[in-house]
């Protein structure tokens, strides 16, 4: 980026940041929708894709099912490695192999993504199951929008999305707890911040969410798992070149 492209981004932002709430935020969702209007439409092709060629073709459909047994057979074993796997090193080799993201993803956070999509995993297995528990395993329209509304209103916004906030914040003070205490004290972490993640989560995610609770129990972690990895690696690709 260049020193006056750098300037012009530093005032803009300081400018967003003396607007009132309600406009920052408008302001923030103008720009979640002008960066991530292409890769959220590739990414809903994708989902569909997925989730229409289960249900469309009997040699994917056979391929997806012997998937869901493995899931079935390991549990909660298949849920930590396989997460860690697709969300955690395939991504970060990815962007490793790219030269302009190496020294901004040293080698040893592997061991910090790992842990973290390990864990990620189980817990994302764990809500699954518990909707299945509490609306049953139907796929019919309700079933789905209570699962869709329960994970996109209640579960990201009150844990899945915010632990994972403040882990990554962490890992961006440096791991240290002091410097990522005081931080999270400012209360513009939280309105600000935190819920433009909030905001890019519901824009893009609502529809590969969807997707993700028309398929049968068994299947939904594999292909959140697919399509986490399809994403993060989408996002490294079409990243803006002036970084």
């Amino acid at each position: 980026m260049s020193p006056m492209n750098q300037v012009a981004q530093d005032a803009s932002e300081l400018n967003v940041a003396e607007q009132p709430w309600r406009s920052r935020m408008a302001t923030r969702t103008r720009e979640v929708l002008h960066r991530n209007m292409i890769p959220g439409v590739i990414l809903q092709i994708f989902v569909i894709t997925v989730v229409g060629s289960y249900y469309l073709s009997e040699s994917v459909a056979g391929v997806f099912d012997q998937v869901a047994l493995m899931k079935q057979t390991y549990g909660f074993y298949f849920s930590a490695v396989s997460t860690a796997l697709f969300g955690g090193l395939i991504p970060f080799l990815v962007q490793k192999s790219r030269p302009k993201y190496r020294h901004l993803m040293p080698t040893s956070h592997v061991w910090f993504f790992l842990i973290l999509w390990l864990l990620k995993g189980m817990e994302i297995d764990l809500l699954y199951r518990f909707q299945a528990m509490m609306f049953g395993s139907g796929k019919d329209i309700l079933t789905v929008l209570y699962k869709v509304g329960f994970d996109s209103f209640i579960y990201v916004p009150l844990w899945g999305l915010t632990n994972c906030a403040i882990v990554m914040a962490w890992r961006q003070m440096g791991f240290n707890f002091g410097r990522t205490f005081v931080l999270l004290k400012q209360s513009r972490w939280w309105t600000d911040n935190l819920m433009a993640m909030l905001i890019t989560n519901w824009m893009i995610w609502l529809v590969a969410v969807t997707g993700i609770y028309c398929l049968p129990l068994g299947l939904q972690l594999p292909v959140q798992n697919m399509v986490l990895c399809f994403w993060c690696i989408l996002m490294i690709f079409l990243s803006d070149e002036n970084m």
